[in-house]
């Protein structure tokens, strides 16, 4: 699958993906054209986050795209601080003249964050991939979900549980005897497979229950 391509899909998954488990209130705004090329914001200003993961004020870039412009960036950083966030990221995907991208980011005042990565992994082949775990992973209800949030506690995320019985998504757990120790969800968009939302309890980390498109995240802290 052309890299760019995907990029492109997966922005519109993200889009899709917030409709779908946000609660009520998260702001959404999709842009198209001059200054801003076709971005996709979010806002949210009570999940001002430290880290890029669990910040949910966020633009979607693909590389310089057309109609983006310094004037467009600025104006973004002015809509946050209207709503007074002070901290957001620039999720930027693959696309076109990326060293443009990074240089515009930058010259605003962004500054990349080189210290955690999100690869994103795309895999065509339909044969199964074999893996060795000692836990037992499975799919779940949304009664299973329900039950599982109180001894799951921060480990679930709460898309997650939001997302549990929608059309199109599928739930996952893996335990440790009958101990749900982590999760994940897979989404049917398009013509892609997404499996996300995945948490794994610090306890239980490097068992197995986790086994990549590339995203570059950029902070604004004013």
């Amino acid at each position: 699958m052309d890299k760019i391509a995907l990029a492109m899909k997966l922005k519109r998954l993200a889009k899709s993906l917030d409709e779908r488990c946000q609660p009520a209130g998260f702001v959404q705004k999709q842009f198209d054209g001059s200054p801003y090329g076709s971005c996709y914001v979010t806002i949210d200003p009570d999940r001002q986050g430290v880290f890029a993961s669990g910040n949910y004020n966020r633009v979607h870039i693909c590389g310089m795209e057309p109609g983006l412009e310094p004037d467009g960036l600025e104006q973004l950083i002015e809509l946050f601080t209207r709503n007074g966030v002070k901290r957001f990221f620039v999720w930027l995907h693959p696309g076109l003249e990326m060293d443009g991208a990074r240089r515009l980011l930058e010259e605003r005042g962004l500054s990349r964050i080189r210290s955690t990565g999100y690869p994103t992994l795309c895999r065509e082949n339909r044969a199964p991939t074999p893996f060795r775990t000692e836990l037992d992973a499975r799919e779940v209800s949304q009664c299973e979900v329900a039950a599982a949030r109180d001894r799951l506690g921060d480990t679930m995320w709460p898309e997650y549980a939001r997302s549990a019985g929608k059309e199109g998504f599928f739930h996952y757990m893996a335990f440790d005897r009958d101990h749900p120790v982590a999760i994940a969800a897979l989404w049917v968009f398009e013509d892609l497979g997404y499996l996300s939302i995945g948490s794994t309890a610090e306890s239980h980390r490097r068992r197995g229950a986790q086994q990549i498109y590339e995203k570059e995240v950029y902070e604004w802290n004013g």
